[in-house]
């Protein structure tokens, strides 16, 4: 009769300390890169946010007659933005300030997230387009040249 020779297959201490290092190592690299991408992803939810108030403000802005019924010049419907009539001759400037909920505001307060500075360029002529630059940054606290991030839009209105 023969006999099967029973072989044991272990791990030494060695192998399992190995193993256990380059384990550490990786998860070690994966944890780095956890607040990397949570920075990203509020920067690109931030942006996100910036852009969709830009283009309600940007329809608004369209959707403003070119002067009251009085004959006066007209201020948006929605954020009431007063809006130079032509031809412009000197930038004019705006600011709204914009909780998380997209609420506004003429004055920063402790909701808000966003700051919109709508500047009207001068033109020339009476059929000139009106030109607006608008620049929303954020933190709505900081000033426009300190903030973390922004984002730019240049409207041309035909108000003629």
């Amino acid at each position: 009769m023969k006999t099967l020779a029973v072989h044991r297959c272990s791990f030494s201490l060695v192998e399992v300390t190995l193993a256990l290092g380059v384990a550490s190592v990786c998860l070690i690299a994966i944890f780095s890169l956890l607040p990397v991408g949570l920075r990203t992803n509020q920067n690109a939810i931030q942006q996100v946010a910036a852009s969709d108030i830009l283009g309600a403000v940007m329809a608004d802005l369209r959707a403003t007659p070119t002067t009251t019924p009085l004959g006066g010049p007209a201020a948006s419907h929605q954020f009431a933005i007063n809006i130079p009539a032509n031809p412009v001759s000197a930038p004019t400037t705006s600011t709204l300030f914009f909780s998380g909920e997209g609420q506004f505001s003429a004055s920063v307060n402790s909701e808000s997230r966003h700051r919109l500075t709508i500047t009207f360029l001068p033109n020339t002529g009476s059929r000139a387009a009106t030109l607006a630059h608008l620049k929303m940054t954020w933190p709505a606290a900081a000033s426009p040249v300190n903030a973390t991030g922004s984002v730019e839009m240049f409207l041309g209105l035909d108000r003629n």
